[in-house]
């Protein structure tokens, strides 16, 4: 009966580290973020932002926070961010790259930076909603087992707002 306990106790233990082992931690990495126009924004003159958060102090706040309030003029929450702006408008490419290189990849990554937060300025009238559900702002993860082998995601700025293009690994 002692040996027979003694294999239940191995064999749950056993079962126990396999389990564990299969968890494994997110491992984000910095890519190079593309923002494409829609031939309908061509011309349109906004700006959009780009923010590592850590999961902790960040994300609570980016997927709650009012859009329509960041963007307006002297929000301390949009000065005192830690972000990339790319600008649009006439006279400046229609298609931007933040590019992995960048410092501030470092910065974020260095604060446990999990995700990046993507918020556009795009003109017209709209309703506060909050996480991905405004479509003027996208929060998705940096770990790398999400987008397999590729160094650039990519985003196209429409006036519906912001569409990720590029697939996230099944």
């Amino acid at each position: 009966m002692k040996s027979s306990s003694l294999s239940l106790v191995a064999c749950l233990f056993s079962a126990v580290v396999l389990l564990a082992g299969c968890s494994t931690l997110p491992k984000p990495q910095a890519y190079n973020i593309k923002v494409v126009l829609d031939p309908s924004m061509v011309g349109t003159s906004f700006q959009v932002d780009l923010i590592g958060a850590n999961k902790v102090s960040d994300l609570p706040k980016w997927e709650s926070y009012s859009v329509t309030e960041f963007w307006q003029p002297d929000n301390v929450v949009r000065r005192d961010a830690r972000k990339a702006t790319l600008q649009f408008g006439r006279g400046r490419p229609e298609t931007q790259t933040f590019p992995s290189t960048d410092p501030r990849w470092t910065e974020w990554l260095s604060t446990g930076a999990l995700y990046l937060v993507v918020i556009a300025d795009l003109p017209g009238s709209w309703t506060d909603r909050p996480g991905n559900a405004d479509s003027r702002r996208v929060i998705l993860p940096l770990d790398k087992a999400e987008w397999g082998k590729s160094d650039t995601i990519e985003f196209r700025i429409q006036s519906s707002g912001i569409s990720l293009i590029t697939p996230k690994k099944l």
